[in-house]
């Protein structure tokens, strides 16, 4: 079960802003495989829950998969990457917020979307959309054997245009983990509130992804190949996770866990999947060397102020 936020990373002034239908065209995710006697049908809200997450592999065979996640990173086992590609977000020149939709173990905000380019070693680009975003409590991914309070996933989906060939992108996915720790000093993020607003309804404002990096003096991230860490468990996931966890305030950790304890969906109380194997899988480390922001040209902002985020990474595509 998971909650999902469908995210536009950039940040919006314009109050006479609609919203506007978007088609977005994605490279395939692979097809689920199922296990004998189960269909997609038993992907609903009573088919499947964390309390049976160790046999998920009964319902989707891929769920057994050698190239799983999440794992837990042990640090002393990383090798170092020797190489400086880039990974881009470009802002959009018009957009407006969200619009609302509820499913079975998501809620859901749909709109504009920005894109991420990431560059390998050889120079190549691949293109994605940041798709959506949404959080586990207590985190899945493990750092030397520590859990934390809260982690939250950026996923991003291949681009399908005339630009960019599916067949050549190996991981269709990308994925940024970051980490939450509980702190007093914090203060709530903005980003968050409307997971708990009963009210809301059409179009709910946009936030900035710098909220969250700004607040990191230490941008040491880990990657590594993966899967999704919900059903269909596809293994075309390209993993991104960030050493340093970020402060959350007590009160909105709090109103995470209290959805999670209140709610007949969780009757365990969490939404994190138990450790996968490693299985032989290289864990690379890498450090961001900078992260900053671009405002749009003048002539745009009094429309939309959109923010364009570049973060150069030593991130290797395998």
């Amino acid at each position: 079960m998971i909650f999902v936020l469908y995210a536009m990373l950039s940040k919006l002034i314009s109050a006479e802003s609609t919203a506007t239908e978007q088609t977005r065209d994605y490279c395939s995710l692979p097809d689920a495989i199922y296990a004998d006697g189960v269909s997609a049908a038993d992907f609903g809200a009573t088919g499947w829950s964390y309390a049976n997450a160790d046999n998920w592999a009964d319902l989707v065979v891929t769920c057994g998969g050698s190239y799983q996640s999440p794992i837990d990173i042990v640090t002393s086992g990383t090798t170092s990457e020797a190489i400086q590609p880039k990974i881009n977000y470009k802002s959009k020149d018009v957009g407006t917020g969200y619009e609302e939709a509820n499913k079975p173990y998501t809620k859901e905000y749909e709109g504009e979307y920005s894109e991420i380019e990431v560059t390998d070693a050889s120079g190549s680009v691949y293109r994605y959309y940041a798709k959506q975003f949404h959080i586990h409590t207590p985190s899945e991914h493990t750092i030397d054997g520590k859990y934390f309070d809260l982690e939250i996933h950026f996923v991003h989906q291949a681009i399908q245009d005339d630009e960019q060939d599916c067949n050549k992108v190996k991981n269709k996915l990308t994925v940024f983990g970051l980490m939450f720790s509980q702190s007093t000093s914090a203060a709530d993020y903005d980003a968050f509130k409307p997971w708990f607003d009963s009210n809301v309804t059409g179009e709910v404002d946009s936030f900035d992804l710098n909220d969250f990096f700004s607040k990191m003096s230490d941008v040491t991230y880990y990657h590594y190949n993966g899967s999704l860490t919900t059903l269909p468990c596809s293994q075309t996931v390209n993993w991104v996770v960030f050493q340093q966890p970020l402060p959350i305030s007590p009160a909105q950790l709090k109103q995470f866990q209290d959805f999670l304890g209140d709610s007949t969906l969780f009757p365990i109380k969490h939404n994190n999947r138990p450790i996968q194997h490693l299985n032989g899988r290289k864990i690379f480390k890498g450090t961001a060397i900078t992260a900053g922001v671009t405002e749009l040209p003048e002539g745009q902002a009094s429309f939309a102020q959109t923010l364009f985020m570049v973060i150069l990474m030593t991130i290797l595509i395998q």
